[in-house]
């Protein structure tokens, strides 16, 4: 065995010819050539929220009155009206982002849909605040539609009803209700709330199920109360808890003894635990997971806006929610940042595909601390998040969704939030940076060792090979540096494999991946067992265009890579094929015998053995996208070993003379 691996390592100097060909990279910098600018960008958010308003209106209900006499309704998610996350946390964002369109919409002349008008937005958006403040438990004005009420209050705890008050309290801000009858019920909501987290130890937790999104959000309902309430008996406490829960977000564990001075005190003294491992990256849901890398910025930030826009003013303490936000983007977000604003998911992810919902965290870099590098990917992640809601007739944010109502609201949200962000902390004076700068900043090899995750970055193509021990996956992916053009391959994952590695039936990770990292290049090898089977692998980034895997008993699944034919990329893929072409969107699966396939002229694939078979097909909704699964190599030989080499930015023509050099 280790004389094979020694061939393996060896094997992809030896087989191909340096005069490679390939499509060029733009010399010009797609995304900077038409930056937005920052009234444009805040105009964008206030439209694109104007025709979700369509789908909101769609999904919102009246319910009668509370025991004042008060109108009330809610926009219905799955479990309409109930007293879970689905139903309450759909209804909270729901009523907050039409509030603040009443506001702010008005404001600008935003054109709302036929039918609609911005008394319709006030109408609803005070019901569902009206309904979400009665069926508080410190209401009790009226039960939710399962009979319960929602929220914390003494020791009756609700996970992530603090997230939801934010909401709440927002929604009763734009719409001016925060006094009165309903500021006194939102009042007796945030104490209750918040005293509750004067009873708290902080958690701490970094392994698998990382605490740092949780503290985000229980900072937000003790901004909200802080800034409502200054000169509440508890306010004091309230605040102190704020700042502690804010800082044990983005910890490692150097922070225990960290002298550096935080809103006023020694790091160390408001450190309660570690969040982060040591390399700044983040596990949740057993693995490492950049949508919760980055939410903790948003949540951090929402927190600051809040405190903003109840009291008016700037909180002078901002250092407390901004702590390792820097070295957070350094370190793991912007090595991940992929050309159209999307951050990498090196073991796919276990909701929507493409929500873009770093659009608030980049929001956040860009106007809290300046950051030119993220004003410009938040550029991009507008557009895209704009791109895929005019793939529905209603104004939603996507098709399908994978949480049905809530997923909108959620959306919606950070939309918001990212024009406020720019509307308190306007950087109008800043000019973003130039993707081909980045990417040159970018282009070491970036090896995050205690996630067993490698990335590499060039002009052409960003590709990564992931190890997951929580998840139990191995993954690989490959995309050209290209916006339009790097969703072709998406990241998928299916049992211990997906992308590239296959997804062999019954097979397990078996041992620690090796591991071997050059300055802009790497080599990542393991296996995979099943029983006395094992399969073997080294996946090699060869630097330029190209990545090369080598391969011994594997089973037909080997090679495979994940392909979008779904409305926001595009529906038809066409595969050319040594002897001819075809055009399709996988819902019929394609068989044809060729040593090479490329796809729409910019993926090319080469798998070459005697009679080669390879296959296209199975479409099916993956991730809140349609995704189809093309198959380089369904005869593998298992008497020896083979070779799969993927191109970016190649065209078919040029995969065809590829493989005829194949030495």
């Amino acid at each position: 065995m280790t004389i094979l691996f020694s061939l393996l390592f060896a094997m992809p100097a030896m087989l191909w010819a340096d005069d490679t060909q390939r499509v060029q990279s733009p010399t010009e910098d797609v995304m900077t050539a038409d930056y937005l600018g920052e009234p444009e960008m805040k105009h964008r958010c206030l439209t694109m929220l104007g025709r979700f308003m369509q789908y909101a209106k769609s999904i919102y209900t009246d319910t009668g009155k509370n025991r004042l006499g008060d109108n009330c309704g809610f926009f219905k998610a799955r479990n309409a009206g109930q007293s879970n996350e689905d139903g309450v946390r759909t209804n909270a964002d729901m009523a907050m982002v039409t509030a603040f369109l009443w506001k702010y919409g008005q404001e600008n002349d935003i054109a709302l849909p036929s039918g609609i008008s911005y008394d319709d937005l006030q109408r609803m958006a005070s019901r569902a605040l009206n309904y979400a403040l009665s069926t508080h438990r410190s209401n009790q004005l009226m039960t939710c539609t399962d009979k319960k009420y929602w929220g914390t209050q003494d020791m009756h705890y609700q996970w992530e009803s603090s997230l939801w008050s934010l909401s709440v309290t927002l929604a009763a801000h734009f719409l001016g209700k925060t006094d009165g009858r309903e500021g006194e019920q939102l009042r007796k909501l945030l104490a209750a709330e918040a005293d509750y987290e004067l009873t708290r130890k902080i958690p701490a937790e970094y392994m698998g199920d990382t605490k740092a999104e949780e503290n985000g959000w229980e900072a937000n309902v003790l901004a909200c109360a802080t800034a409502l309430m200054p000169q509440h008996e508890h306010a004091k406490n309230w605040h102190e808890t704020m700042l502690r829960f804010a800082f044990n977000c983005y910890t490692v564990a150097a922070d225990a003894t960290n002298q550096a001075v935080v809103a006023g005190r020694k790091a160390c003294e408001w450190y309660a635990g570690q969040n982060l491992y040591d390399d700044f990256t983040l596990q949740n849901h057993n693995y490492f997971h950049t949508s919760y890398q980055n939410v903790v910025i948003q949540e951090l930030a929402e927190s600051l806006l809040a405190l903003h826009l109840l009291k008016g003013e700037k909180t002078t303490e901002s250092d407390a929610f901004t702590w390792h936000w820097q070295e957070v983007w350094d370190q793991v977000l912007a090595p991940l940042a992929l050309c159209d604003g999307e951050l990498a998911m090196p073991n796919g992810n276990d909701w929507s595909m493409f929500l873009y919902d770093q659009l608030p965290a980049y929001a956040a870099m860009a106007t809290i601390l300046r950051n030119a590098d993220a004003l410009m990917l938040e550029n991009m992640a507008l557009k895209y998040t704009e791109a895929r809601q005019q793939t529905t007739p209603d104004g939603a944010w996507m098709l399908n969704s994978d949480i049905g109502p809530r997923r909108m609201g959620v959306t919606a949200h950070r939309v918001m939030m990212t024009y406020l962000m720019h509307d308190l902390y306007p950087v109008g004076d800043m000019a973003p940076t130039v993707w081909a700068d980045f990417q040159r900043r970018q282009a070491a090899t970036k090896w995050l060792k205690s996630q067993n995750i490698v990335r590499s970055m060039s002009k052409d193509r960003f590709v990564c090979f992931s190890w997951s021990e929580g998840l139990k996956n191995a993954n690989c992916l490959i995309v050209p540096n290209l916006p339009d053009k790097n969703k072709i391959i998406v990241p998928y994952k299916r049992g211990v494999g997906g992308n590239i590695i296959g997804h062999p039936a019954g097979f397990r990770l078996d041992g620690k991946p090796v591991i071997e990292v050059k300055k802009d290049t790497w080599k990542a090898s393991g296996q995979l067992r099943k029983g006395p089977s094992v399969m073997h692998f080294t996946i090699t980034d060869c630097g330029k265009n190209k990545v090369q895997l080598d391969y011994e008993g594997a089973d037909s699944t080997i090679g495979m890579v994940a392909v979008s034919t779904d409305p926001l990329t595009r529906i038809e893929r066409t595969l050319y094929y040594e002897g001819g072409s075809v055009t399709t969107d996988g819902q019929q699966t394609t068989r044809f015998s060729s040593s090479w396939v490329n796809i729409d002229n910019q993926i090319g694939i080469i798998s070459r053995q005697a009679g080669n078979l390879m296959s296209f097909g199975g479409r099916r909704e993956v991730n809140s996208i349609y995704t189809s699964l093309l198959y380089p190599c369904l005869q593998p030989s298992t008497a020896k070993p083979g070779t799969i080499v993927y191109f970016v930015n190649q065209t078919a023509e040029e995969t065809r003379r590829m493989c005829q050099k194949l030495k």
